[in-house]
């Protein structure tokens, strides 16, 4: 009765989340956990890096064999499959997990098992978690931010480009895609687009203390290379910032981004679109790639439902 009728209530709300976070070390916002020295962490990458989302080896084998005949299927129609791993903020920033969070009982986690599985697979993987692991110490630039949950913005741009290259490598696609080139780097203390994230959902009155970040000024040479090798991206939320950079429209041939393998974008900016509406193999069919990413804390669901539906809709009816 109170929420719905006192008045002035988000006046208070400020002040409350902020008195939580600073004299009890408490977010005030769903599945925030604060992490040494002010890092901030969502409990499904600390899940999964403990282990507690892990589905077993039995499943993940599973669905290894599903994707691999999948991908057999679609390399007879000239459709290359590929997946992506990409990384998670607990398994980048271990050291930064709150003491509350024993290590020794660390176990078995997803990555660890679908990393290994793939990698001996007939299926074209890229594993971006390792890679942004063993650039850690090296990078020039923070890979993660200190209070967003995802790949920091010049993580992103990394990635797009790393992604960009492996796929011009690729023997079966029918033209070169656009390629990215860095014009120049520009650092701020002041965080942009989704590099304090997990900050700006705890609502709070003062600002959290952020690492110097770097924001690449980027171009896509589109006009250098045509725009036609078509790629369906089936991704959580890690693809946005790639999203937001111009990859499906600019370099994917205006390609569809299945976000966890529901609404279709960019079609749903302007009401939903769902992916259930389709004939799945024939949307499928369209493309010339389809590019499979999952960060590490969405593996115990991964490409979410996606292998299960098309491998039903090619392979059931003969089983």
């Amino acid at each position: 009765y109170n929420r719905q009728n006192v008045g002035y209530k988000r006046l208070f709300i400020k002040p409350y989340n902020q008195f939580y976070y600073s004299f009890f070390n408490e977010a005030k916002a769903n599945s925030v956990i604060i992490g040494k020295e002010n890092y901030l962490f969502e409990t499904p990458y600390i899940n999964e890096y403990m282990g507690k989302s892990y589905i077993g080896y039995d499943s993940i084998v599973n669905k290894i064999q599903k994707l691999e005949k999948i991908n057999d299927t679609l390399q007879k129609k000239d459709i290359q499959l590929i997946v992506l791993l990409a990384p998670g903020k607990a398994s980048f920033y271990p050291e930064f997990i709150p003491e509350q969070y024993d290590m020794d009982k660390r176990t078995t986690s997803n990555y660890q098992i679908y990393s290994q599985l793939l990698s001996n697979s007939s299926v074209s993987f890229l594993d971006f978690h390792s890679w942004f692991r063993r650039m850690k110490d090296t990078s020039a630039f923070p890979l993660f931010p200190k209070t967003g949950t995802h790949w920091s913005s010049y993580g992103e741009v990394l990635a797009s480009d790393s992604l960009i290259r492996y796929i011009n490598t690729l023997d079966k696609i029918p033209q070169k895609i656009p390629s990215f080139e860095i014009l120049d780097i520009e650092k701020s203390k002041k965080m942009r687009h989704r590099d304090d994230d997990i900050e700006q959902g705890m609502n709070l009155m003062f600002d959290i203390k952020d690492l110097e970040m770097a924001y690449p000024k980027y171009e896509i040479n589109k006009h250098n290379m045509p725009n036609t090798t078509r790629v369906l991206t089936i991704a959580d939320s890690y693809y946005w910032g790639l999203f937001n950079l111009g990859l499906s429209k600019w370099v994917f041939g205006n390609g569809q981004f299945w976000f966890y393998n529901q609404q279709i974008y960019p079609e749903s900016t302007n009401g939903p679109k769902m992916v259930e509406e389709l004939k799945l193999i024939e949307a499928v069919e369209k493309n010339d790639i389809v590019l499979l990413l999952s960060t590490d804390a969405t593996l115990h669901r991964f490409a979410f439902g996606f292998i299960d539906n098309l491998y039903n809709a090619y392979f059931k009816k003969n089983e």
